[in-house]
């Protein structure tokens, strides 16, 4: 098993070979971040698991242990759990980015693109981690403070080889996140 601290601001990339398990932790209960890789499809992730979750078209906001994220044919990249604590998985924002930022600091789609070697356009999807949510008639705020607790996590397991970037998110603005590492487990 392999290790990785993740410092705020910044990502890392990290290959993950078929059965091998990814887990992503706040040590300290303080940092947030965000997971993609190259073919992630974050809408139809969405539509996937909304279908097998209700048996009919239906979007999902998060999703949970057992869950799959897919490539644009739909097919499974990785599996969702287990997770530990009270915050969301997030499928519906986009991430933040560079422009977002008064000061220029790159965001987290900025980030794990670089993580990943691709350009930032060609980024599809996102997933945002250690959120919380509120979804009315009018819109979606995934930006909630969360409650973290040190030790509270998050794992995939890869369905098929694939490189995946994690990245502690830069946005210290967001209720209950604080600089902070992250530890990615890898095995």
């Amino acid at each position: 098993m392999s290790e990785i601290e993740v410092a705020s601001g910044t990502a890392t990339a990290v290959e993950l070979a078929p059965g091998e398990r990814l887990t992503i932790e706040t040590p300290h209960g303080d940092q947030g971040g965000d997971l993609s890789f190259a073919e992630f499809d974050q809408a139809l992730t969405r539509n996937v698991n909304g279908i097998e979750r209700f048996g009919f078209p239906r979007l999902v906001f998060h999703v949970s242990d057992g869950m799959r994220l897919v490539d644009g044919e739909g097919e499974t990249v990785m599996t969702v759990g287990p997770a530990r604590g009270v915050s969301s998985i997030d499928i519906m924002l986009p991430g933040c980015w560079r422009e977002l930022y008064p000061d220029g600091r790159p965001g987290c789609r900025d980030l794990i693109s670089a993580a990943l070697g691709i350009p930032r356009g060609e980024l599809k999807g996102m997933l945002s981690f250690f959120t919380a949510y509120r979804a009315g008639q009018d819109g979606y705020d995934g930006l909630l403070g969360a409650q973290l607790r040190p030790g509270d996590f998050v794992s995939f397991r890869a369905v098929r080889a694939v490189r995946v970037a994690v990245s502690a998110c830069p946005d210290l603005e967001v209720p209950g996140w604080r600089e902070g590492p992250l530890l990615v487990r890898r095995g």
